[in-house]
């Protein structure tokens, strides 16, 4: 997959071959000629730890915060 920064709107545009007429999908402008980067599709486990740590404490100090109403 690659994708491709608009520079008109500042949008990601992503598509799966970097080989047609690539038009920006927010505002339409044509983005063949930007230079295309491949997507990089591994998983970070210790981020994605890191994250639902710090979702479950959101979620604790909001159940919390509504018991002290």
């Amino acid at each position: 997959m690659y994708k491709k920064l608009c520079s008109r709107c500042m949008c990601m545009s992503y598509s799966s071959s970097n080989l047609a007429n690539w038009l920006c999908p927010h505002c339409a402008n044509d983005l063949t000629e930007e230079k295309a980067k491949k997507v990089d599709h591994s998983i970070n486990i210790p981020l994605m730890n890191r994250r639902l740590d710090q979702q479950m404490g959101i979620n604790t100090y909001r159940q919390l915060s509504k018991k002290i109403r």
